[in-house]
């Protein structure tokens, strides 16, 4: 299984790149599984779906994550996480769940606001993603590189 993390501040283009995943990967296979921690819950069909709540993947959520990959049967799997969650502290939980059976790329959605206010949180998005995706937020082709990245 593969498992592709989107991180980023926005909830909105957190949304649009994993209904565009979905959609480029659901001609591949129809074992698609979203697992949705993302700010606000996502409205998306064609998936599985699980829905993380109370916390953040990175840290009072990491054992569910940790549970609900283990269980999971898909060929991707979609993880869309809260903006609160630390990019360093959802890579180690990541790192810990890489396998022969598991996979996992990362892409970070970096919006302006975030690159101007908050400089040492974009570097730490930038250091601990493969795939980073700076606003105007164009997915023809990181959906792509997040898909293809090496692993």
């Amino acid at each position: 299984m593969r498992l592709i993390t989107i991180t980023g501040m926005l909830h909105q283009p957190k949304a649009l790149f994993t209904r565009a995943l979905i959609e480029v990967l659901s001609a591949e296979t129809n074992r698609l599984a979203l697992i949705d921690n993302s700010d606000l819950p996502l409205a998306i069909d064609g998936v599985t779906r699980q829905r993380l709540t109370g916390g953040c993947a990175c840290c009072s959520l990491a054992t569910a994550l940790i549970k609900q990959l283990g269980r999971l049967e898909a060929d991707y799997a979609f993880l869309p996480v809260s903006a609160m969650a630390d990019p360093q502290a959802l890579a180690t939980i990541l790192d810990s769940l890489r396998s022969e059976r598991v996979q996992i790329a990362t892409v970070s959605l970096i919006d302006n606001q975030t690159q101007i206010r908050n400089p040492y949180l974009t570097r730490k998005l930038e250091s601990y993603s493969d795939v980073q995706v700076y606003e105007p937020f164009d997915f023809s082709e990181s959906v792509h590189a997040a898909i293809e990245t090496p692993l």
